[in-house]
């Protein structure tokens, strides 16, 4: 049988549900955005072979091209409960996780187990720098001492007390090398979070995909200058 032959598979599994192949077929579905059928085809695949990493990762892909994005959460967390290794699972968990606004401690776990798989992981390694070095940052002490009152002598104008708070500036973990984000998974959603965070390559990357799928180029082009603004405001200070 003929692996890249849609018709042959298509007669092949009308026959065979069974089929460990079954992820074959539901990735050309998917490669068609026939989400309806690629659907389809995992829930009779996984029926069949529950855990089998390459359908659930297809099916995860339906999830989120629909916008069930805690249904793939879940989708993903299972491949990674019986693939420990499967690294496109593992990133994609992390910006799925990302969009939902998950703990900050459940993503540096998520990241960490991505820099386990790639060591080389320039976006794991920054957001994971980040976050341990936050909590590592020492806390001031509150000063619990009674103040002095000041006296005030007659005639004698007593000056405002004027304190300076610290101005704080965006900090940004720009990645050596941005994470490749596939058109599946852009949203206007996953930009303002990346935003958010100060990574404003990837930002700028998921607002490429978005206009290679269509989007209004209105709202890129202003998130745009939005980002490059930041950058710029980023590097003076």
């Amino acid at each position: 049988m003929n692996l890249k032959n849609q018709i042959e598979l298509e007669l092949y599994f009308a026959d065979h549900f069974d089929t460990i192949l079954f992820p074959v077929l539901a990735d050309m579905y998917l490669e068609q955005d026939d989400l309806k059928r690629a659907r389809k085809v995992c829930d009779i695949g996984l029926k069949h072979h529950k855990n089998n990493s390459a359908g659930l990762f297809i099916l995860a892909q339906v999830e989120k091209a629909e916008g069930n994005y805690k249904e793939t959460e879940k989708s993903l967390e299972r491949i990674l409960l019986y693939t420990h290794d499967h690294l496109a699972a593992a990133e994609m968990l992390c910006e799925i996780q990302t969009v939902l606004g998950r703990a900050s401690n459940r993503l540096l776990k998520s990241w960490k187990h991505v820099l386990s798989l790639n060591p080389d992981h320039k976006t794991a390694q920054n957001f994971i720098n980040k976050v341990e070095s936050a909590d590592t940052t020492p806390k001031s002490k509150t000063n619990l001492k009674p103040q002095k009152i000041a006296t005030v002598k007659p005639n004698q104008k007593e000056k405002p007390s004027v304190k300076q708070r610290p101005i704080a500036h965006p900090v940004s973990i720009e990645p050596e090398e941005p994470l490749k984000v596939s058109s599946r998974l852009a949203t206007f959603t996953l930009v303002a979070v990346l935003k958010n965070q100060g990574l404003f390559e990837q930002a700028l990357e998921v607002l490429d995909a978005l206009e290679e799928k269509g989007e209004s180029l209105e709202s890129i082009s202003l998130e745009r200058d939005t980002i490059h603004t930041l950058i710029q405001n980023s590097k003076k200070d």
